[in-house]
């Protein structure tokens, strides 16, 4: 009766020896210590900002009408530590004819477009860059009101209290014939 009351002591102890480092190695707060509270959000952060610069046209477009410029405004959500966020955006550009391709039904081009775009930033580093892609409605001087798309790139840089970002697009409205391309570079500030 002595042997097995000795083997299961000392299975006893070996148990308990076994547990007491395995808890001394737990890492982190004890269980019954309540959780820390959190000082960011998991919901949606919108950004706004505004944008301006110049638009360049492309194909058809600059058969009749110059460089000019646009103006935007742009509100994005952003997941807290995710590369990519959702941009809702407004875009204004306007086209002056060229000289000497004065006639009739020829005057200076405006394009219109409020579309959404996804954005995905490449890298986490004090200068962001990113790439983008969205769909959008376009309205077009003597174009009417089409669908589009536009893809670009650019980067964001954080200051105090906003950002600036410089960003270069092509925006591709579908129309009848060919489509209507615009190359605005743009720069702005979010905040």
């Amino acid at each position: 009766m002595i042997l097995p009351r000795r083997i299961s002591t000392a299975l006893f102890i070996a148990l308990v020896g076994a547990t007491l480092p395995a808890g001394a190695q737990q890492s982190g707060p004890p269980a019954s210590t309540a959780p820390a509270p959190r000082t960011q959000s998991d919901y949606y952060v919108p950004l706004y900002g505004g944008t301006a610069g110049i638009s360049i046209p492309i194909g058809r477009l600059a058969d009749d009408h110059a460089a000019g410029y646009g103006l935007g405004g742009v509100v994005e959500y952003a997941v807290s530590g995710q590369p990519y966020s959702l941009r809702g955006e407004v875009l204004w550009q306007r086209f002056p004819l060229k000289s000497g391709h004065e006639g009739p039904g020829k005057d200076d081009a405006n394009l219109l477009s409020l579309g959404s775009t996804i954005v995905y930033r490449l890298q986490h580093s004090a200068a962001q860059t990113f790439v983008t892609g969205g769909i959008a409605i376009y309205n077009g001087t003597h174009e009417g009101t089409r669908p589009g798309f536009n893809v670009g790139s650019g980067v964001e840089i954080p200051l105090t209290g906003f950002s600036a970002v410089a960003e270069a697009r092509l925006h591709v409205m579908l129309a009848d014939a060919r489509p209507i391309l615009a190359i605005p570079l743009t720069v702005g500030i979010r905040f």
